[in-house]
């Protein structure tokens, strides 16, 4: 968890570096990217504080990486959704985070406030949102990657 915080960070400043020369909104990119900090904050004090040991702390932490992760899907999916020559279903990819981000949350309040709901439903969308979001950071590397080599090579 620690090693992915770092990780993380860089893969924000490599998106919102990316948006912003294409001419994307600055303001939604900063705040996706600040978000994107806090959450990757979050990240490395859940990787400090392991949850057997200091529940309270970790839970605290993972709110962090959590309500940062749906504020950091949201303004990057509105800036790309809002970038000249960005695919629209690229940015929409974020929007379908987002609701993910959504529904853990919805489901670990409840379990929150009583232990006797929604137990299940919290790990089954925990473990959903983890998968969707790491395929959400891959495919976004993937894009700009193929992005950035077509660009070159039209340079050439």
């Amino acid at each position: 968890m620690i090693l992915t915080s770092v990780v993380t960070i860089f893969f924000f400043l490599h998106l919102s570096t990316y948006l912003i020369n294409r001419k994307g909104n600055k303001y939604f990119i900063l705040i996706a990217f600040v978000s994107g900090l806090i959450s990757s904050i979050g990240t490395f004090f859940v990787g400090i504080f392991p949850i057997n040991i200091y529940l309270d702390l970790h839970n605290f932490s993972a709110s962090f990486f959590f309500l940062g992760g749906f504020a950091y899907c949201l303004f990057f999916a509105i800036s790309e959704l809002s970038t000249p020559k960005i695919s629209k279903y690229q940015a929409l990819s974020g929007f379908v985070v987002c609701f993910f981000f959504f529904v853990f949350i919805f489901y670990s309040s409840i379990h929150y406030y009583d232990p006797e709901l929604c137990l299940i439903e919290s790990y089954i969308s925990e473990w959903i949102l983890f998968s969707v979001l790491i395929s959400w950071i891959v495919e976004h590397e993937i894009y700009i990657f193929r992005a950035e080599k077509k660009r070159n090579s039209l340079c050439l």
